[in-house]
C-alpha cells in the first residue's frame, strides 16, 4: 500500500484482535481515515478532532501503532474480512479431518478428488 492510496475520507474496515476481541465481541467497525502524515495515519469518526480519540496506523505497513498488543487490523474492504474468517474455517475444518492420528473416514473417491485438487 502506497501513500498515494491513503487519504482523507476513504472508508476502512477494523476488525477486533487481542483485548478488543475479548469476551466474543467481533463487529466490524466502519471508520474512515481523518488525517495523513508523513509517517501515521489516523482512523475515527467523521468529523473527529481529537487524536486521543483516534487510531494510528503505520502507513509503512498499516499496522495499528500502539506501545501494548494492537486492538484492530486496519482492511479497505469488509469482503476481505469475510474472506479471511472463511479461510479459517475451512482450516479448521480440514484439520479436524486430517490432522487426528489415524485414517480420515472418507471414502477413496473423495480422497482421489482431494489429491487431484490439491496437485493443481
Amino acid at each position: 500500500m502506497s501513500k498515494d492510496k491513503i487519504i482523507v475520507g476513504q472508508k476502512v474496515y477494523l476488525k477486533p484482535v487481542n483485548n478488543a476481541a475479548r469476551y466474543g465481541n467481533k463487529e466490524i467497525r466502519e471508520q474512515e481515515i481523518v488525517k495523513v502524515g508523513r509517517k501515521y495515519f489516523f482512523v475515527g469518526s467523521k468529523g473527529e478532532a481529537r487524536e486521543r480519540w483516534m487510531i494510528k496506523f503505520s502507513i509503512e505497513d498499516l499496522r495499528q501503532v500502539t506501545e501494548y498488543a494492537n486492538d484492530w487490523e486496519l482492511y479497505f474492504s469488509e469482503q476481505e474480512i469475510l474472506d479471511e474468517e472463511e479461510t479459517e474455517e475451512i482450516w479448521n475444518d480440514l484439520r479436524l479431518i486430517f490432522g487426528s492420528y489415524g485414517r480420515p473416514t472418507l471414502s477413496l473417491d473423495k480422497l482421489r478428488r482431494i489429491k487431484e485438487i490439491v496437485s493443481e
